[in-house]
């Protein structure tokens, strides 16, 4: 599992660019990716042993638009082992 400290800093960072998810707690989601052995046969490679894992951290809040509709606005930001961001992604 990732470190609650990486958390807290991703949690900064976000709280920066995107000021809506400020003070909610994301749900963390581990993910193990194989590798794909296909490519590496293909290219003549052998198979690397290491599977490398990643994180997403999936923030979720409720909104009300102007027409006074209630919609859900899901953030998710998507991490490698030593915590590094990878990519961010928004609902409209």
């Amino acid at each position: 599992m990732i470190d609650k400290k990486k958390i807290k800093r991703v949690q900064k960072l976000i709280a920066k660019d995107f000021p809506d998810f400020r003070n909610i707690e994301p749900k963390v989601i581990e993910k193990k990716i194989a590798p794909q052995s296909a490519i590496y046969k293909k290219l003549s490679l052998g198979v690397p042993k290491h599977t490398r894992r990643i994180f997403k951290l999936r923030f979720r809040k409720r909104i009300e638009t102007v027409d006074q509709i209630k919609m859900e606005k899901i953030l998710t930001v998507t991490l490698d082992e030593k915590g590094d961001i990878i990519k961010i992604t928004e609902s409209k």
